[in-house]
């Protein structure tokens, strides 16, 4: 294991500098905390453990706060801990308690890195993670992004670089590992419970497919996930190109493109200049979905089609030889005033 973490560090870059690792106390993320703890010297790497206590399992929550410190404690490593209730959260903010967790836990996550003048963030999610990922958003409903699963790397709002070191190695892997070396971990009861989609994926749904299906199942899933990415990144780079020929004028609540120039170019192709456009605009996505792509689509390649509202009070239409798309929300986002 501990070589090909080496590896994975070396593919990703990772050495001479502070890395923040997340650290529940589950199998994979002591693990990561142990295998870097083992490499820091020879990496020039200075790990400094994240621990946040979610506030959903009562005394056993606190518990793997303290047992995480000491592991910490142990292997010498700077440890920061912190509390969420994550519940009274998502109920304030009417959202899912898994959406929450994640929500609160990155932004805790790029809190310490700030804090701590941190390079990297290394998050534990492993290659059991990834085929899990890939099919919940199949059975979601997802486009080619979506089969891509958990990208390697990632640059974050922050700066700090988010990198997953264990996407190569299974659960069962890393089990062995904490074993020959003699480390324990903490169990998550929550874990098992199937009121969470990914709980139910992991324990009701993959056994049946491997079972039934295909044993391989997992490896097929992250297959696909892989070819996945290497198309988007193809697709990307030429969606990039045609918003570049199509851009006539870019404002941060104004975008003005030649609709003709995207107007012989493949449905998938212009829904993805689209979305590159928000993205370069920086205006939010989180609401856009498939259906709004599709309709921004229509306006290039469907003569009837004028025009298009969206999420976000964002409207779009054509005119003449352009589409104009006005944005509000583009000058609240420049201003800082939402993200």
């Amino acid at each position: 294991m501990i070589a090909r973490l080496q590896t994975a560090l070396d593919d990703l870059s990772i050495a001479g500098g502070t890395i923040v690792v997340g650290v529940s106390g589950g199998v994979d993320s002591v693990a990561l905390l142990c295998g870097l703890a083992q490499l820091a010297a020879s990496q020039h790497l200075k790990p400094v453990a994240a621990h946040l206590d979610h506030g959903l399992r009562g005394s056993r929550s606190a518990e793997d706060a303290a047992w995480v410190a000491r592991l910490a404690e142990r292997l010498q490593i700077p440890v920061v801990t912190d509390h969420v209730d994550v519940a009274s959260r998502a109920a304030a903010a009417g959202k899912g308690i898994e959406e929450t967790a994640r929500t609160v836990r990155y932004e805790f996550l790029q809190a310490v890195a700030t804090d701590h003048i941190a390079r990297w963030i290394a998050v534990a999610h492993s290659a059991d993670d990834q085929s899990e990922t890939i099919l919940h958003h199949i059975v979601r409903g997802t486009g080619l992004s979506g089969l891509r699963g958990m990208p390697a790397e990632r640059t974050l709002p922050c700066g700090v670089v988010l990198v997953r070191p264990l996407l190569g190695m299974t659960r069962a892997e890393l089990e062995t590992y904490l074993a020959e070396i003699g480390q324990d971990y903490r169990v998550d009861d929550s874990n098992d419970d199937p009121q969470f989609t990914r709980n139910r994926l992991r324990h009701s749904v993959l056994p049946v497919l491997r079972r039934e299906c295909n044993p391989q199942v997992d490896e097929a899933l992250r297959r696909l996930g892989a070819q996945a990415s290497e198309l988007q990144s193809a697709m990307q780079t030429l969606a990039e190109r045609c918003l570049d020929a199509a851009v006539r004028d870019l404002q941060p609540q104004v975008a003005r493109l030649d609709w003709i120039v995207l107007a012989d170019q493949p449905r998938h192709l212009v829904r993805e200049v689209f979305l590159q456009l928000w993205t370069r605009q920086r205006w939010p996505r989180q609401r856009m979905g498939f259906e709004h792509w599709d309709r921004l689509a229509d306006l290039v390649l469907d003569a009837d089609s004028i025009a298009v509202t969206l999420p976000g009070r964002c409207d779009a239409r054509r005119r003449g030889g352009l589409v104009v798309i006005e944005h509000p929300e583009g000058v609240a986002r420049e201003a800082g005033q939402a993200d």
